[in-house]
């Protein structure tokens, strides 16, 4: 069978690469689709390291908290030969790992999956891929066909713009592209162990490497008291039981280690490989797909959910319209840079750990007590393992030969520390009491951190970056480093001594750095043309504006675009259908409920003050003016849509209305851009966990999907039964035209099961739900355990005379209301 393209991406591969890319793509709202040949999730460990750079992965996705409920910190790392210490690293805190079986991630990526609306497809094999262009040229328009085979044997062709492979070491995508994979297999079985310990006498956070002329053993403490043990097996060992372990464990290990109750036991082979291109034009690989390489030092899930985060937001921007394709061409170079690290030094510390020569294990030992008297691995090792210390190569514009001596001083201390240079990320604490990083940062937009001099004097520097950054207003935010107070509360002076100290410049300059927080550019007033050459390098360009012509005349910048470059930014970018209300300077944009578009607000546009407010309502995908657009009918397509129109609006800043349904998406809106958010008004909203509707109520609101009848009955109960059945016919009729079943029953799944209160518990903008008095789905009851929990410091109205239409049945009292709120 042949499907209709109603995505943006397919992934093959739902592990934690697979998963970490959807969920990057679909809060920066990209349509996905995921599908895996597995008929269910791993129940095995499997890998267990989560290093500190993941950690803020999960962090900006709002999935951190169950890792600190579930996983062990691991805070030092002690290396043993022939029985005795030879070196301690001891982790500081913001370097050290946290032990968290594979199994325990992905289900920590799968709940944020399904909070953004996203689902795996299991079961799902990939045969091959087709129409792919082996010249790896991205064409305006093209798409690949991916050809799947589903646990019932149907086979099915489907076309998509864009694939990534996350299907692991054995890749079909790989395969299909014909890349090369390019290394070795170690000679060496290992053996892995999951088990407890009897009588364990070992502490909860350290883990033990015991290096002897009998094999090499790695002991790691997981969560709920299990251990894993870790070595090189025999030449004749092929399936390993924990009998084969014990043994090892008493020949190389402390002695007096006991294993009991295991959980998982398995042999296996290692390889040391990376693919020669992680990329072929519309087709990825990531992960295990593009590298692989020894567990030593727990790397493989990091660089694989790393890969993925790079990958996804260029993707994104791209497929959004924001960015040129040219920009996905760093990918490979990028991460070929930290999967070679990665290959090399494991390689190293697997081959020197497995030594047994007389003089291989003097040398071994020699060099890890030297690096253990000098902190050589505490200071160095550990901030490249915590994934700190990863420095992306300029990009072309940005790499223009130096002489002997760098033009600026800041230049050359810069370059004295890793984190201050292009291509290194901004440091993380720094990223977070800057807003440059964060779960509350918007996640599509590049930013430009101005730091003027201690004295917040920067000149003009702040005002001309604002008007040379303004073509690209919705892809780039300024950020003034003097104007901010951080986190803690302090004063923006304190922040700004600091941020100087980090970056290691003291004059007023500028800093371009990327939605993964890593630095593209730094420069001072004299380099603002560098900066609009690279801005203009990444990002497409907007038609251009009188006002941005005279900001550009001003700086002396050119202004011209060419028709291709339009072309794709036009055609690549959907504009949801909206109406207009007013012209006032406070800017609202208005989402509906399930059951109706945005002509459901009509009889309430009257009342509405138009010299004060500009509402924009917005018919979401599959109702009203886009009743024919194809869309995945989710929470979170419908926020993305959102944030587009607000782009092509201008609006940089606004307030938003949800209706029933559609206080769902406005949560989400603000979730992916809170610094753009005046105000949130839920009218009857569902709230951020979802609407549970009970299964003996369900059937009523399923069949409402096709059944006018059902329609009627569902808005008569909602509105507390007290309507005139006049009304009640036509409301029903027109739903029915608004929407059609697919869409309606889509929409209705979405926001039953998607559950995001996690993520935006404790949320500070201010808020207000309005709920009917005769309204008995959506009470006040209802939202105090929801809404008003949600936003501690909202306000909860009951609207006296209506039930859940209030537009409809009050809406002079719905606007003096709302107005009055939003004026506030």
């Amino acid at each position: 069978m042949t499907t209709e393209n109603d995505c943006d991406v397919l992934i093959v591969g739902a592990g934690p690469t697979g998963l970490t890319a959807a969920c990057e793509l679909l809060r920066r709202g990209v349509r996905v689709r995921l599908v895996d040949a597995a008929a269910g999730p791993s129940i095995h460990s499997k890998a267990m390291l989560v290093w500190p750079r993941t950690l803020d992965i999960l962090h900006d996705l709002g999935l951190d908290r169950p890792v600190g409920e579930i996983a062990v910190k691991l805070r030092q790392m002690t290396y043993y030969s022939e029985g005795r210490t030879v070196t301690r690293m001891r982790m500081a805190d913001e370097l050290a790992p946290y032990c968290l079986p594979q199994r325990h991630t992905e289900e920590i990526l799968y709940d944020g999956l399904k909070g953004l609306g996203g689902s795996i497809e299991r079961d799902v094999r990939l045969l091959g891929l087709q129409n792919v262009d082996f010249s790896g040229a991205v064409t305006p328009g093209a798409q690949v066909t991916a050809v799947l085979e589903h646990g019932d044997g149907v086979v099915e062709r489907f076309s998509v713009p864009w694939v990534i492979g996350a299907d692991g070491a054995g890749s079909v995508v790989r395969n299909q592209l014909g890349i090369a994979y390019e290394g070795a297999t170690y000679e060496n079985r290992f053996l892995i162990t999951d088990a407890r310990i009897a009588d364990n006498p070992l502490d909860p956070d350290e883990v033990h490497y015991y290096q002897s002329r009998n094999g090499v053993l790695a002991v790691v403490p997981q969560p709920y008291g299990l251990y894993r043990f870790f070595t090189n097996a025999p030449a004749q060992l092929d399936n390993g039981t924990l009998a084969d372990m014990q043994r090892l464990v008493d020949q190389r290990g402390p002695g007096g280690l006991r294993l009991i109750e295991p959980d998982w036991v398995t042999t296996f082979r290692v390889h040391r490989r990376r693919a020669a291109t992680f990329q072929l034009g519309r087709v990825f690989i990531a992960g295990d797909a593009a590298h692989a390489h020894s567990p030593m030092g727990g790397q493989g899930l990091n660089t694989g959910i790393q890969d993925a985060e790079n990958l996804a937001w260029k993707l994104a921007l791209v497929v959004r319209g924001d960015a040129r394709p040219e920009l996905l061409e760093s990918y490979t170079p990028e991460r070929a840079i930290v999967a070679d690290a990665v290959v090399r030094d494991t390689d190293l510390q697997t081959r020197a750990a497995m030594w047994t020569g007389t003089s291989q294990v003097a040398v071994r030992d020699t060099v890890m007590r030297v690096l253990n008297r000098t902190k050589t691995l505490d200071r160095f090792y550990a901030p490249v393992a915590a994934g700190r210390r990863w420095v992306y190569p300029p990009s072309p514009a940005t790499a223009a030969p130096r002489g002997p001596v760098p033009a600026d001083w800041c230049d050359a201390r810069s370059a004295l520390r890793r984190h201050a240079k292009q291509g290194a990320s901004l440091p993380r604490p720094l990223a977070l009491a800057l807003g440059v990083a964060g779960p509350g940062v918007d996640p599509v937009r590049y930013c430009v951190l101005v730091t003027p001099d201690e004295d917040g004097d920067g000149g003009r520097l702040a005002e001309a970056v604002r008007n040379l950054v303004r073509p690209w207003r919705r892809q780039v935010r300024v950020v003034d480093a003097g104007a901010r107070r951080n986190a803690a509360g302090r004063s923006g002076a304190a922040l700004l001594r600091e941020t100087h100290r980090q970056l290691r410049c003291r004059r007023p300059g500028f800093h371009l750095i990327r939605p993964d927080g890593h630095i593209v550019l730094h420069g001072h007033r004299p380099e603002l043309e560098g900066l609009y050459a690279e801005l203009r390098r990444i990002l497409t360009d907007p038609p251009t504006t009188a006002q941005d012509s005279s900001d550009a005349d001003e700086l002396d910048l050119p202004t011209t675009i060419s028709a291709t470059e339009e072309a794709m930014s036009d055609t690549s970018r959907y504009i949801p259908p909206h109406t207009i209300v007013g012209e006032g300077p406070h800017k609202v944009i208005v989402l509906h409920s399930l059951f109706a578009g945005k002509s459901g607000f009509s009889a309430w546009w009257p009342y509405l003050d138009g010299k004060s407010f500009t509402y924009a309502f917005i018919d979401a995908r599959g109702y009203g003016e886009a009743r024919d657009v194809a869309g995945t009918y989710s929470m979170d397509e419908f926020a993305s849509d959102t944030l587009v129109l607000a782009d092509h609006l201008g609006w940089d800043e606004f307030s938003l209305i949800g209706h029933s349904m559609g206080g769902q998406p406005i949560q989400q809106v603000y979730l992916k851009s809170p610094d753009r958010v005046r105000k949130l008004i839920g009218l009857s909203p569902v709230p951020a966990n979802g609407m549970p509707i009970p299964d003996s109520d369900f059937p009523l609101f399923a069949d409402a999907a096709h059944q006018v009848g059902n329609r009627r009955i569902v808005v008569d109960l909602t509105t507390g039964n007290r309507l005139s059945a006049a009304w009640l016919d036509a409301f029903s009729a027109e739903s029915m035209q608004a929407v059609g079943a697919v869409p309606f029953r889509s929409y209705l799944d979405s926001f039953r099961t998607t559950d995001f209160a996690a993520r935006i518990q404790g949320a500070t903008v201010p808020a207000l739900a309005l709920v009917g008095e005769n309204d008995p789905a959506v009470t006040a009851d209802a939202m105090n355990e929801t809404w008003m929990k949600h936003y501690p410091s909202s306000e909860l109205i009951v609207l006296s005379g209506c039930g859940h239409y209030p537009m409809m049945e009050t809406p002079i009292a719905l606007a003096t209301v709302l107005e009055k709120f939003l004026s506030a």
